[in-house]
């Protein structure tokens, strides 16, 4: 929690005065009284009208300079609680975009969303009602108490007993409802899940009829976090008839006892006046803690959540302290030879679990692939494919085993230097809004316009761009929803295409292309791109028959390794997927 008070650089003097300012606001509150005490007292008895004239002048003085620290302080604490949640946001974001994927399971993308934004504005609306109130606040009520010993000791001790008491229900408020408002936030988190899962996926939604469900779904989780919100509002709705059970018995006690100190002529009616309007500003004071404790109590807990997020080790360190198993070397061998070859990467006894699941999803993986080759990899759903593509890329690192790479391609032995030399092209299409010479220029950002439109042909994309009247500044709406699925893959393809990389990696990145696209993509790719290490995971045989070496994975299992026509021979696997995919063809 220490970590975030850094965000305060650059508002910490709108920090200080702001409290300060709403500290002298208080001070000035507390001189009220004793200008009544003397217009009761002195004044009134006296019919001195000149006298009550500066009386008044004097209060209505004191309550425009009241007036202009309170609005000051106001200020300064809004820029001082704004400006922290504005630097604090940036860097949360960016900590959010530098966590490794291990990182985005256990928080879940719903739940980072939530923290930027809900948590955030939580934190903001804590802070400022801090500054306003912890200097003023107790300031007014211990001052009312010492104000009034200086007017009569023996009422104090009901001004005492009445803050302490006051006191424990605040704090007991808080601790009841401090798990309910950690709840709220996890159930919050579940809500935004389920509101995102149905955004993404409304075409599947409603091509299966599923509104209801999903309606039923979602009506259930919002009953469930409107009913933890009812709970918390059951509690601290006892604050305010607690509090004024409280006060009210005071009041009941000093003005009962004062009329007897009164008619002794111990008190004047004055300091009565006094010591009651003493009482109403704690009552006011401590109103307003007890009231706000909610909302900082909120505050709190948001700020617990984010900083969880800013103490998680970002990618670059948690991946610094695991790369023992991955690195560059220079004595790669082929496991076929043993010969001395220009090897790319090997895996070698490579296993590996995902954080969050209880067993591994691969087993004693060992393949070697040679520089500039084309390799596929097939198998079943669930077969380990992509865990294999996010092992190379350096997304995971595995569990046991290691993987190593050519000097050329892990450079500096560094996350970075690695992944500088590899382009990705995902089953799952990203595009991002803006134009497709903006989406282009991601992979290399001072890319010319041939460049753009080499890469674009390649990609068999080049025609239907060509055919869009805006060419290159066509727009692209988020996720590419403009285009068809098809379209969307070649632009992918296209931009890896474009970046000067030394391995393409395609994840089923052709299953939207008809078979004649495919087989111009992949021709282009061997012939063009003879250079680059292609690395293709497909469940199509027929795009796998040209590969150098193809990799056959059953249920996190290595179970083939070889050419289209030896795996036809030896690999029963294999050998159903060519036949079944054939009958389907042939039919």
């Amino acid at each position: 929690m220490k970590k975030l008070l850094k965000y305060f650089q650059g508002y910490r003097l709108m920090g200080i005065l702001a409290p300060l300012f709403k500290l002298i606001e208080a001070l000035m509150e507390l001189t009220v009284p004793l200008i009544i005490v003397q217009i009761v007292d002195n004044v009134i008895p006296a019919n001195d009208r000149s006298l009550l004239l500066y009386y008044v002048g004097l209060m209505f003085l004191v309550a425009l300079l009241s007036l202009g620290f309170s609005i000051a302080g106001q200020f300064f604490s809004a820029r001082a609680a704004i400006g922290f949640t504005k630097n604090l946001t940036e860097d949360l974001y960016k900590k959010t975009i530098g966590l490794s994927q291990a990182a985005f399971d256990k928080f879940t993308p719903s739940s980072l969303i939530s923290r930027i934004t809900g948590d955030t504005f939580q934190i903001q609306t804590g802070l400022n009602l801090f500054f306003r109130l912890f200097l003023r606040s107790p300031f007014i009520v211990f001052g009312s108490l010492f104000m009034a010993m200086q007017i009569d000791l023996r009422t104090t001790s009901y001004f005492v007993i009445m803050t302490v008491v006051l006191f424990a229900i605040s704090i007991g408020i808080i601790y009841i409802t401090t798990p309910y408002q950690q709840q709220i936030r996890v159930k919050f988190d579940a809500l935004v899940t389920s509101t995102r899962e149905q955004m993404q996926g409304f075409r599947v939604i409603r091509a299966f009829r599923q509104e209801d469900r999903e309606k039923e779904e979602f009506k259930v989780l919002n009953k469930d976090l409107t009913k933890k919100q009812q709970q918390t509002g059951y509690i601290s709705i006892l604050t305010n008839p607690l509090t004024f059970v409280t006060i009210n018995a005071t009041l009941i006690l000093l003005i009962w006892d004062g009329a007897s100190f009164v008619n002794e002529g111990t008190l004047t009616q004055g300091q009565i006046v006094a010591l009651v309007n003493y009482l109403l500003a704690i009552l006011v004071e401590l109103t307003k803690i007890v009231m706000q404790t909610v909302r900082l109590n909120r505050g709190w807990v948001s700020a617990r959540r984010v900083a969880k997020v800013m103490d998680y080790d970002s990618e670059s360190d948690e991946f610094k302290s695991l790369e023992a198993n991955i690195q560059p070397s220079n004595d790669l061998k082929s496991t076929d030879t043993q010969e001395e070859k220009d090897t790319a990467f090997s895996f070698n006894h490579v296993d590996f679990q995902y954080p969050t699941a209880e067993k591994d999803v691969l087993y004693d993986i060992n393949f070697e692939v040679t520089k500039g080759s084309f390799f596929g990899i097939i198998g079943g759903t669930g077969a380990g494919k992509s865990t294999i593509l996010h092992l190379i890329s350096n997304i995971y690192l595995p569990t046991s085993g290691e993987i190593l790479y050519h000097p050329s391609i892990y450079k500096g032995a560094s996350r970075k230097g690695l992944r500088d030399e590899i382009s990705v092209v995902s089953g799952k299409v990203a595009l991002f809004k803006g134009t497709i010479r903006s989406n282009l220029l991601v992979a290399k950002a001072d890319a010319t316009e041939d460049e753009m439109w080499k890469a674009l042909e390649d990609a068999q994309a080049k025609s239907f761009v060509e055919n869009l009247s805006e060419g290159l500044d066509a727009p692209v709406s988020a996720f590419g929803r403009n285009f068809s699925g098809g379209q969307r893959q070649r632009l992918t393809i296209a931009r890896a295409l474009l970046k000067p990389s030394q391995i393409l990696i395609f994840d089923d990145a052709t299953s939207a292309l008809d078979y004649l696209t495919e087989a111009n993509l992949l021709n282009t790719l061997t012939e063009n791109y003879r250079e680059r290490t292609l690395i293709m995971v497909s469940q199509r045989t027929r795009s796998l028959e040209n590969a150098d070496q193809i990799l056959v994975m059953d249920a996190g299992n290595q179970i083939g390794l070889g050419t289209h026509e030896k795996l036809l021979e030896t690999n029963q696997l294999y050998r159903e997927i060519y036949e079944s995919q054939l009958v389907a063809e042939v039919e």
